[in-house]
């Protein structure tokens, strides 16, 4: 793979997430693998987001522990977000850590032959990849896509998905699974609570 806006594997046989999207898609679900070694974090050590960035064609060059941190911030940062356009409850200052993470990033800008522009990797390494991600994220924001990448509340899951739903109303990566869970979890606290009662 060397298409950096490739979203990668998708759960519940949703659509992934259209276009450059697919790149933030991709990063947030790096912390568990549905291909190489499933259930493993990625970008569990500096070794790893190197590989990740590399095998997107974003040239990461020698990765640091501070570095591999800050790709972490960024994207728990990130997924938070996504978990508050699912319904989940937003932490008490949800930007801060994106703050922190993405100071001193830097991203270029591409201008194509009709004007158009769009935001491009500004030098190797983790800082011009990672900027490259934030500046996705805008582009979403300005599209008005952004509300529509979410991340599954399922327990142990936060996988992010797209929802394509023409209410934008979806809630779980998978209804068969976590929606699934969830339902069942549900069904059985009512059915306890119904029997309490009844004694």
């Amino acid at each position: 793979m060397s298409d950096p806006f490739a979203p990668g594997p998708q759960a519940g046989g949703r659509g992934p997430a259209p276009g450059r999207l697919g790149l933030v898609q991709a990063f947030v679900n790096s912390h568990f693998s549905l291909e190489a070694e499933r259930g493993a974090d990625l970008l569990a050590s500096p070794a790893g987001l190197a590989a990740w960035l590399e095998a997107r064609g974003l040239a990461p060059g020698r990765v640091t522990d501070a570095e591999r941190q800050r790709a972490l911030t960024l994207r728990e940062g990130l997924r938070a977000q996504l978990a508050a356009h699912a319904g989940a409850r937003p932490a008490p200052d949800p930007a801060a850590a994106l703050a922190e993470a993405a100071r001193g990033l830097s991203v270029g800008y591409a201008v194509g032959p009709e004007g158009a522009t769009a935001p491009v990797v500004d030098g190797p390494g983790v800082a011009g990849a990672l900027g490259l991600v934030l500046a996705v994220v805008h582009e979403a924001q300005v599209a008005g896509t952004w509300p529509r990448l979410k991340a599954c509340p399922g327990d142990h899951c936060g996988w992010a998905f797209y929802d394509a739903s023409r209410n934008a109303a979806g809630t779980w990566c998978s209804m068969r699974v976590c929606g699934g869970r969830a339902k069942a979890r549900a069904h059985r606290r009512r059915a306890g609570g119904a029997a309490v009662t009844g004694r």
